[in-house]
C-alpha cells in the first residue's frame, strides 16, 4: 500500500487523465471489471488483496475472487449498490475506510465502480448481464439469530387431516423443535406433524408428497420450517414451510436420492442439503439456483448444519469425516477428526457459534471449538452408538442412542437426567425452546413427550395420527360411553337416593324406640327409687317388730319365773312368741325379696322396657311386704297386750288364791 501511495504521488496527473478517460468510456459504453475497474484496484488495493495475500480472505486482483468475496462475505452485490461492501468501504460509508491511511478516491474513480456495480458488474465486454435476483418475500425479514422481537410463530388454522393413516408407524425419521415457540415437528409417511410442546396436541399437517422427510428444522427465529427428504435411489428435494400459514414457500434441489441432511442459514438466503450421493450443495433460495457444490466427502453425508451466525458450514458422513466451511465461498474451514471412521449421525451448533458438538456410532458425544478445531470434551453418552444430539439455548443438551433411552446434559457435560427406555432403538430427540419439554423417537415409530423437569411421560406424538373421521367416530363411541355412564349414574343416584329415603325412616323409628326407651328407663329409675324407699320403710318395720317382740319377752320372762302355775298360760305364750318369731321370720324373708327386687331393678336399667315391667312389679311385691310387716308388727302388740293381759289375769288368780 505505501508503494501505491508512492506510485499515487509520483503519477498523480497520469492517474488523474486515465480515470477520466474511463470516466469518459463509461457514459458511452458498458462499465467492465477488466476494462474500468481492475486499473483501479490494481493501484489502490492489489498489495493487501491478491490471490498470494488475502487480507481479510479477499482477493480482488480476479473477477472470480472479486465476486466470491472474503471472510465477511461477498464483498460484491450486481446492481445492489447499498448492500455492496466494496463500495461502502471506498466512498467511506462504513469502517475500516479503504484505502487505509489514503484520502477518499476520487470522484471519477468512485464513479466507475458505482456504475459498474450498478450495471450488474459484468467483467467484460462480452458478459451478459444477469438480472437482479428478486427477494422471495416469505423468505425475507426481519430474521436474526435471537428471539424475534415479536410472538415466537405457531400455526394459526393449518388442517389437521393427515395426508397417509397407517395401522402401524414406521420408524422415527425426523424430530426437532422450534427455538422460541411451545412447538415440535415430526416427520411421517408423505406429511409432517405439528405438536404442542406443553399437552401434545396436534396443531397441523404439512403435506410432504415427495415421500418421507429425513431431515426437519424450524429456521433460526422459528418462522420456517425446512424439510427434506424424498423417495429413496429415486428423488430428493428440500421444501421450506411457513410455520403460521402451514404454506409452502419454495422448494429447491432435484436429487437422484433422497436428502438425508439440510439446513437454512440465519438470513434464510442459503439452504444447503446433502445425502447418499456424497455432495454437499448450496442454493440461492431468491432464484433456487446452485451456489456451490462440495464434493470431499467420500461417504453419504448424514449432517448438514449452518452456525448461528451463518458464517460457517458443518457437514458430516457415515465415515466419521466431519468437516466445516466456510459458507459464503464453499472454502474448507476445518477438518475434525475424533470419531475413529464411526459413522456420525448428527450435529448441533451451540448457540454462540464457537463450539460444535457431534455424536456418532461409536457412542460419543464430542466438542469442537471452533479456533483451531480441537476436541474440548468428549464423553460416551449412549451404548452402542449416539444417533442424535441437539444443544438448547442454555448450553445444555439433548441425546438418544441405540440403548433407547433419551439423556439431558448439563452445560458442563455431565448427566443431568435419563428419560424412560423406548421400546426399540433410540433415533431422535429435540427438547423445547424452555427445556422443559423433552421429546424421544424410535425404531418402532413412536416418539414420547416427557417432562423435562421430572421426567415423567406426557403423552405420545404420533407420526401417523388418526384421521378426522377416525376422531369422530371416536368421539361419538366416546360420546355414547359418556351418555350411557351418565345413565348408570342417574339409576345409581336413584338407588341411592331410595337406600337414602329408607334409612333415614330408619332413623327414625329407631329414635323414636331409643326415645320409649329413655322413657321407660326412666321410669324404671323412678321405680328403683320408690322399690328403695318401700323397702327402707319394710326394713324401719322390721327393726320395731323386733324391738317389740323384744320388750314383749322381757315383760313375759318375769311373770313365767313368778308363777310356775301359770305354766299353760306360759306355754301359750310361747306359742304366741313362736308365732310372733316365725312372722319376724317371714318378715326377714319379705325383706330378702325386697333386696332381690332391688337388684333386679338395678340389672334392669340395661333392658329399659323388660327393667321397668320387672321393677313395677317388684314394687307392688315389696309393698305388699311392707303390709305384712305392718300386719305382724299389729299382730305382736295385739299378742303382747294380751299377754299382759294374760299376766295381769294371772297376776290376779294368784292373788285370789293366796287370799
Amino acid at each position: 500500500m505505501k508503494i501505491l501511495c508512492a506510485l499515487l504521488t509520483v503519477s498523480l496527473s497520469l492517474g488523474l487523465a486515465a480515470t477520466a478517460a474511463v470516466a469518459e468510456e463509461a457514459m458511452e459504453a458498458k462499465i467492465t471489471y477488466e476494462e474500468h475497474v481492475k486499473p483501479i484496484l490494481r493501484q489502490h488495493c492489489f498489495s493487501c488483496h491478491n490471490q498470494s495475500e488475502k487480507k481479510g480472505g479477499l482477493a480482488l486482483d480476479t473477477f472470480a475472487a472479486t465476486m466470491i468475496g472474503g471472510s465477511s462475505g461477498e464483498v460484491v452485490l450486481p446492481t445492489e449498490l447499498d448492500s455492496s461492501r466494496l463500495w461502502s468501504l471506498v466512498n467511506h460509508d462504513e469502517s475500516p475506510e479503504m484505502p487505509p491511511s489514503s484520502p477518499k478516491l476520487e470522484e471519477t474513480k468512485l464513479t466507475a465502480i458505482r456504475q459498474w456495480i450498478e450495471g450488474g458488474a459484468p467483467e467484460n465486454s462480452g458478459s451478459i448481464v444477469v438480472k437482479p435476483k428478486k427477494t422471495n418475500l416469505a423468505l425475507s425479514g426481519p430474521v436474526t439469530t435471537g428471539k424475534p422481537e415479536g410472538p415466537a410463530a405457531m400455526p394459526e388454522g393449518l388442517f389437521r387431516q393427515p395426508v397417509v393413516y397407517t395401522d402401524r408407524a414406521q420408524a422415527v425419521t425426523a424430530v426437532t423443535a422450534s427455538p422460541w415457540a411451545p412447538l415440535f415437528a415430526v416427520a411421517g409417511q408423505q406429511q409432517i406433524l405439528l405438536y404442542h410442546a406443553d399437552d401434545g396436541r396436534l396443531l397441523g399437517v404439512l403435506p410432504y408428497p415427495e415421500g418421507i422427510a429425513q431431515e426437519i428444522r424450524f429456521s433460526r427465529n422459528g418462522e420456517l420450517l425446512v424439510a427434506g427428504g424424498g423417495h429413496d435411489a429415486q428423488a430428493g428435494t428440500v421444501a421450506v414451510y411457513s410455520v403460521k400459514t402451514g404454506k409452502r414457500i419454495m422448494k429447491v434441489g432435484d436429487e437422484l436420492d433422497v436428502v438425508l441432511a439440510a439446513d437454512i442459514n440465519d438470513t434464510h438466503t442459503r439452504i444447503a442439503l446433502g445425502g447418499p450421493n456424497r455432495v454437499v450443495r448450496v442454493y440461492d433460495t431468491a432464484d433456487g439456483q446452485l451456489l456451490y457444490e462440495i464434493t470431499k466427502h467420500t461417504e453419504w453425508i448424514y449432517a448438514v448444519e449452518f452456525d448461528p451466525t451463518g458464517v460457517l458450514l458443518a457437514t458430516a458422513d457415515r465415515n466419521g469425516s466431519l468437516f466445516v466451511w466456510e459458507a459464503q465461498t464453499g472454502r474448507e474451514y476445518l477438518s475434525l477428526d475424533g470419531h475413529k471412521e464411526a459413522a456420525i449421525n448428527s450435529i448441533s451448533w451451540r448457540s454462540d457459534g464457537n463450539v460444535l458438538a457431534s455424536c456418532g456410532e461409536d457412542g460419543q458425544i464430542i466438542w469442537w471449538e471452533m479456533v483451531d478445531g480441537k476436541n474440548v470434551k468428549s464423553f460416551a453418552a449412549h451404548a452402542g452408538g449416539a444417533t442424535d444430539v441437539q444443544y438448547l439455548h442454555d448450553g445444555r443438551l439433548v441425546s438418544i442412542g441405540r440403548d433407547g433411552v433419551t439423556k439431558l446434559w448439563k452445560a458442563d457435560g455431565t448427566l443431568e437426567r435419563e428419560f424412560e427406555k423406548l421400546p426399540d432403538i433410540g433415533l431422535e430427540a429435540a427438547v423445547s425452546h424452555d427445556g422443559k419439554r423433552v421429546v424421544g423417537g424410535d425404531w418402532t415409530g413412536q416418539v414420547v413427550l416427557f417432562n423435562g423437569e421430572d421426567g415423567s411421560r406426557i403423552a405420545e406424538l404420533k407420526p401417523n395420527p388418526i384421521t378426522l373421521e377416525m376422531r369422530i367416530e371416536h368421539a361419538q363411541a366416546h360420546a355414547a360411553q359418556v351418555v350411557a355412564a351418565v345413565q348408570q349414574a342417574n339409576q345409581t343416584k336413584e338407588a341411592a337416593v331410595a337406600q337414602a329415603n329408607d334409612m333415614a325412616a330408619q332413623f327414625a323409628q329407631a329414635n323414636q324406640a331409643m326415645q320409649a326407651a329413655d322413657a321407660a328407663m326412666k321410669q324404671a329409675q323412678a321405680a328403683v327409687e320408690i322399690g328403695k324407699q318401700q323397702a327402707a320403710d319394710a326394713a324401719a318395720a322390721l327393726k320395731g317388730a323386733e324391738e317389740a317382740l323384744a320388750a314383749a319377752q322381757v315383760k313375759v320372762q318375769p311373770a313365767t319365773d313368778a308363777n310356775g302355775a301359770a305354766g299353760k298360760m306360759l306355754a301359750d305364750n310361747q306359742a304366741a312368741l313362736k308365732t310372733a318369731a316365725d312372722s319376724a321370720t317371714a318378715i326377714k324373708a319379705n325383706l330378702t325379696k325386697l333386696q332381690q327386687a332391688q337388684q333386679q331393678a338395678e340389672a334392669a336399667l340395661a333392658e329399659a322396657a323388660m327393667a321397668a315391667k320387672q321393677t313395677a312389679d317388684q314394687a307392688a311385691a315389696a309393698k305388699q311386704a311392707a303390709d305384712e310387716a305392718e300386719a305382724a308388727r299389729a299382730e305382736a302388740e295385739k299378742q303382747r297386750d294380751e299377754a299382759a293381759e294374760d299376766q295381769k289375769e294371772a297376776k290376779q288368780q294368784v292373788l285370789d288364791e293366796q287370799t
